[in-house]
């Protein structure tokens, strides 16, 4: 509370990014386990202070195991061994240790106001490093209160403190030892009778969808992680959901010049939807009201990024990459069975009409709002009391929300925003 982790989004607790903005101290103290390339552009533009703390990267895995095994948000890690060689290839939260230590300490050679210190320094002499993060920080601290510092922030000390030691974090299991509703599961489930409804029918009565097209960013604890489910597919193509933002997904989908397929959705019922997810989703931090949410929203603070930013970013992105199909939303709801028909012609499927209609029939929203195999209530952290994962699927479900100053207010940024993007969407049809 007093130092936030950027990144925490805990459903007990108000998400990192809260915390850090209503910090009443001055200087604000914030943490981040970012790697140098996704800090928030405002830490360098504001000429912010930086801490970077860089720890050996065997003593670093092991601690990074055990964390893993008492964090009941993280995916369950497995053995020692099976651990260690996802560390080592790099398959992490927060990317390759290699390129995370290395990344920081390439930017300390052009950025002045950064620090670079050793985890290993800290333990030799842990008052010789706080004289030195006094000096960086330009702090006059008289030798008695380094002293007393240097006595409190020992391990020992810090482990026993309840207010350093994170206990009081109820997904924290202490007796072992973390775009978004636009119709990316509707285009799955499309994508995966095209391929396979014929050859593997069983799939569709035996596997739920986000095992057959597994999500990328997924690490629920009660199930598989999302790479850990991609890595494993038997079929091919292997299919693949993401609602990463264009310039985060890995290069090694530009490198095999993978066939994309993004679906956008108006901002408008992007933003209702997202928020009766976060309402359902146990795994999110709690979304407030829905003015709250939707402020948040419209300033982009939201897990993916602003929505601006990723609608145009893989519009522009379609622009010169060839293998890229960009869908609405809109026009799926429009007509299924043309959208469909246009999925086929970008993939070099030669399906038959019949073909084409029993699986038009078959993905229209209410007869998968009723499957198990696609509705996500075979996971645990979706709490379907709240609301269904597959709400209404309608277009211009936002006038139900949406205020008449809220409307005027999102028009506005809008235009701001999406200036300079040839994007255009449907709010109604």
């Amino acid at each position: 509370m007093r130092v936030p982790f950027l990144e925490s989004c805990f459903n007990l607790i108000p998400s990192g990014t809260e915390l850090a903005d209503n910090l009443p101290t001055s200087p604000r103290l914030i943490k981040t386990h970012l790697p140098v390339q996704l800090v928030p552009k405002s830490f360098w533009e504001q000429n912010s202070k930086i801490v970077y703390v860089a720890r050996n990267a065997k003593d670093n895995a092991v601690s990074y195991f055990h964390f893993d095994r008492m964090n009941m948000v993280q995916p369950e890690p497995g053995d020692w061994n099976t651990f260690l060689q996802k560390f080592m290839e790099g398959k992490n939260v927060f990317g390759p240790w290699y390129d995370h230590v290395s990344g920081w300490w390439e930017k300390k050679q052009t950025y002045s106001n950064l620090l670079y210190m050793f985890y290993e320094d800290l333990v030799e002499d842990t008052g010789r490093e706080l004289e030195h993060l006094c000096s960086f920080l330009g702090l006059s601290t008289p030798v008695q209160e380094r002293e007393k510092i240097t006595k409190g922030v020992q391990f020992d000390a810090m482990k026993q403190n309840k207010m350093t030691n994170y206990s009081t974090i109820p997904v924290m299991d202490f007796k072992i030892s973390p775009f978004m509703r636009k119709g990316t599961t509707w285009v799955s489930y499309i994508l995966d009778l095209l391929y396979f409804g014929n050859d593997a029918p069983e799939r569709q009565t035996s596997q739920p969808i986000y095992m057959r097209v597994p999500f990328l960013e997924s690490c629920f604890k009660v199930i598989a992680s999302g790479t850990e489910l991609a890595d494993n597919l038997t079929t091919s193509p292997r299919l693949i959901k993401t609602h990463l933002p264009v310039q985060l997904v890995p290069k090694s989908f530009w490198e095999q010049n993978s066939r994309i397929v993004y679906v956008a959705r108006n901002g408008k019922d992007n933003a209702v939807s997202y928020f009766h997810f976060d309402r359902m989703n146990m795994g999110e931090p709690e979304p407030g009201d829905w003015n709250t949410f939707l402020q948040k929203f419209i300033e982009g603070k939201k897990v993916f990024g602003p929505w601006y930013d990723h609608v145009s970013g893989w519009w522009e992105k379609k622009q010169t990459y060839s293998n890229l199909l960009y869908m609405f939303y809109e026009d799926l709801v429009e007509d299924t069975g043309r959208e469909v028909e246009r999925l086929c012609s970008f993939l070099g499927l030669s399906t038959s009409v019949e073909e084409r209609e029993k699986i038009t029939k078959g993905v229209q929203f209410d007869a998968m709002k009723q499957n198990k195999m696609t509705n996500y209530s075979t996971i645990p952290v979706m709490d379907f009391k709240i609301s269904p994962f597959m709400r209404k699927g309608k277009v211009g479900d936002w006038k139900n929300h949406f205020t008449v100053a809220q409307n005027e207010q999102f028009d506005e940024v809008y235009k701001q925003k999406m200036k300079n993007t040839t994007v255009k969407f449907r709010t109604e049809i």
